[in-house]
């Protein structure tokens, strides 16, 4: 089902990304609109799943960076994106086209820490390589 959104939408929506925490009452007076108008469509573009989850952002961990996965072709990248994305350490997975069938966003302490991350990574059964980036600045 294609899901429709509005100027007014893409705006709130805009917004929620940069503070998920923002009230209504606030994200209605920047968008010129009622509060009514802003949580009536906070609901709906929760309930058609554009809004999939509100999370929370942490600045806590020393290190960020993106680890790139390529696994044999035989692999259900599906499967293998869920056992990563619950590990310690990780933020987000992505299956991603291209080169790197996985993208994972992870945080660590140091890099002892994120060693340690990519190296249970390579000892996963069909994993053929990896390449990590660190994240030198987020912009948000």
């Amino acid at each position: 089902m294609a899901k429709t959104l509005t100027e007014l939408d893409r705006k709130l929506l805009a917004l929620l990304r940069r503070n998920g925490r923002e009230s209504f009452v606030n994200l209605a007076e920047t968008l010129a609109t009622s509060e009514a108008t802003v949580r009536a469509r906070v609901k709906r573009l929760g309930e058609t799943g554009v809004i999939r989850q509100f999370t929370v952002r942490t600045t806590g961990a020393n290190l960020k960076a993106l680890i790139e996965v390529v696994s044999d072709t035989d692999v259900e990248t599906s499967t293998l994106a869920e056992t990563i994305a619950a590990w310690a350490g990780v933020e987000v997975v992505y299956e991603t086209s291209g080169s790197a069938d996985l993208v994972i966003v992870v945080e660590a302490d140091d890099t002892d820490e994120l060693n340690a991350m990519v190296e249970e990574i390579r000892k996963i059964p069909n994993v053929r390589s990896t390449q990590t980036r660190l994240i030198l600045k987020e912009v948000f």
